[in-house]
């Protein structure tokens, strides 16, 4: 939701952008190109979807600002913070009008918007309410007969199962302050702040809502907690990031012919973060057996998180492509929630099994693939030759041929052992 002017003109002008970019689209062209039918149609429908949100967005912020709007719905008590947004809107008043009226700074106004209210108590919405003159009424059915549970009301979110040693451990509890009261609180209530605070106060239903490939069950409260330190990482970078572009060809290719330079991936995350999609690393927690992950930022920046298990660049370059194509193919079907995922994996869920092909096509075309004879050879040299010749890195066609053989023991010394973590930490990124 557009909550401002500034943010308002930066999404049309985005908006924009993504119209050129389909009406310049040429699928024929590209396939000429060498890039795979599946990643053309793919990046086609990742710029259209993305293109409906931010129409939608307009639209909506177009239809509050213009007044006729008086009357506002929440279907839960996790959308108060929505109407309070858009009565704020509504009304014709600035972030800052709201801030004197309740006499607080604009940035603590600001906060609670992008959070949409979530970590605000009930008097504090009370008083937002009042100063915007909006008369709430609330109405509470039961929705299921005696004896009956919803999925979401079988397990209660339990702080105490959050892994706060870890936590503690790697300095994430220490980073949180408790504005409201200064009083001593264990590491259970300061884990429980820290995921509320950085997932937007709805811990359990980012508990139930999340979309996995993973070979072994991972314990969903390390996965939570996980997805929280990626947010509240992401969230500090997006303060120096533009707003997302479309993905386009152009981005991909760039991407692939980055996976053949020694700074390819410093230079390709650089890259990604220059065009608002924001690429954080965070090293898994015990029994979480994660790669990667897409995400949203707020229900609009997207997310790429990282563990880098496997330290390894034909790895991170698959997993970077496949987190990608969830962001081009699924940000309206599961993105929100997130895709938390073990790439080393195969996977019959189609949107799964999407982000796969895009990844694999984006790197090798598989028209090109089946057609070489590189996938039976076993000369490094012939790789690298192949590689070269491509235009992509050695360590990907040998990592490919890898897992299409099911052999780790061969190619060892082209798949880049130990090369990502150190370029990640030289970089400081």
């Amino acid at each position: 939701m557009i909550t401002n002017e500034r943010q308002y003109r930066l999404t049309r002008a985005q908006a924009q952008k993504f119209r050129s970019a389909l009406d310049t689209y040429d699928p024929l062209q590209l396939v000429k190109e060498g890039l795979d039918p599946i990643v053309v149609d793919a990046q086609r429908r990742g710029v259209e979807q993305q293109l409906r949100e931010l129409e939608h967005a307009i639209s909506q912020y177009e239809a509050l600002r213009s007044g006729d709007m008086t009357e506002f719905l929440a279907h839960s008590a996790l959308e108060i913070g929505e109407v309070l947004v858009q009565g704020r809107v509504a009304q014709g008043l600035t972030q800052r009008d709201l801030a004197v009226r309740l006499g607080m700074p604009e940035q603590q106004v600001q906060r609670y918007e992008q959070e949409r209210y979530q970590t605000a108590n009930l008097g504090r919405i009370a008083e937002v309410a009042q100063a915007l003159q909006l008369a709430m009424v609330a109405e509470w059915r039961v929705t299921q007969g005696f004896g009956e549970r919803s999925p979401s009301r079988i397990a209660k979110f339990d702080p105490k199962r959050l892994p706060v040693r870890q936590m503690r451990k790697r300095g994430w509890l220490s980073e949180i302050e408790l504005r409201d009261d200064p009083t001593k609180h264990s590491d259970h209530e300061l884990a429980a702040v820290f995921v509320s605070e950085a997932v937007g106060g709805t811990s359990l239903a980012s508990l139930h809502r999340q979309n996995l490939k993973l070979a072994v069950k991972a314990d969903p409260y390390s996965l939570l907690a996980w997805k929280a330190r990626v947010l509240q990482k992401a969230r500090l970078l997006r303060e120096r990031a533009s707003n997302a572009q479309p993905i386009d060809p152009i981005l991909i290719k760039k991407l692939v012919r980055l996976s053949q330079h020694a700074d390819g991936v410093v230079d390709a995350v650089k890259l990604l973060r220059g065009i608002g999609i924001l690429v954080v690393f965070e090293e898994h927690l015990p029994a979480m057996y994660l790669d990667g992950a897409a995400l949203l930022l707020d229900n609009s920046t997207p997310v790429i998180g990282m563990t880098l298990r496997h330290d390894r660049l034909d790895n991170f370059w698959f997993v970077l492509l496949h987190e990608l194509g969830h962001n081009a193919l699924q940000r309206d079907s599961g993105l929100q929630d997130g895709f938390f995922d073990d790439d080393s994996i195969p996977s019959a869920e189609r949107f799964e099994s999407e982000a796969d092909e895009f990844a694999i096509g984006a790197l090798i075309s598989e028209e090109i693939w089946k057609n070489s004879f590189v996938r039976f050879s076993k000369s490094r040299d012939q790789v690298v030759e192949f590689a070269s010749r491509l235009g992509v890195g050695a360590s990907v066609v040998a990592g490919r041929i890898r897992n299409e053989r099911r052999d780790y023991s061969i190619f060892s010394d082209l798949v880049g052992v130990g090369e990502v973590k150190r370029r990640i930490a030289e970089a400081q990124l």
